[in-house]
């Protein structure tokens, strides 16, 4: 009895698993392309601020600009149901100001985040001199 190609667990010629140089070099062009993609991951608006550049200013821009659309539009539908017209200008400087704050609270968390200010020399000096009281 021979075994034909559509048998389970018979080699067949257009089985895979008989050609291991095509399964390897397969598998290894996978975990290349897996290694690329998590090299290139996204990152949060807030990423982007901590870390600065280019891709940090257009985050704080887009912040900015966004804010300033987003509370103009609350402020025109604001206008319209109360008959006024100044509430869309208040509405866009509150928002390009709450753009401007949320900027800053990433930049400010990235700053904390980071090490600690080195004493200067003269601090280093005075506090390893023997018999030095702090605060005399």
């Amino acid at each position: 009895m021979t075994a034909t190609p559509d048998q389970p667990g018979s080699p067949g010629p257009t089985d895979p698993d008989t050609d291991g140089s095509a399964t390897d070099r397969l598998r290894k062009a996978s975990h290349r392309y897996r290694d690329a993609a998590r090299g290139e991951t996204l990152q949060t608006a807030g990423e982007l601020v901590e870390e600065g550049g280019l891709g940090g200013g257009l985050a704080v821009l887009l912040y900015i600009v966004v804010g300033a659309v987003l509370w103009s539009l609350v402020g025109w539908f604001l206008d319209h149901l109360l008959g006024t017209r100044w509430i869309v200008i208040a509405g866009a400087v509150f928002g390009a100001s709450a753009g401007v704050y949320l900027g800053y609270l990433h930049m400010r968390d990235a700053l904390n985040r980071s090490q600690p200010p080195q004493k200067t020399t003269s601090e280093t000096r005075k506090s390893s001199e023997p018999g030095h009281r702090p605060g005399a």
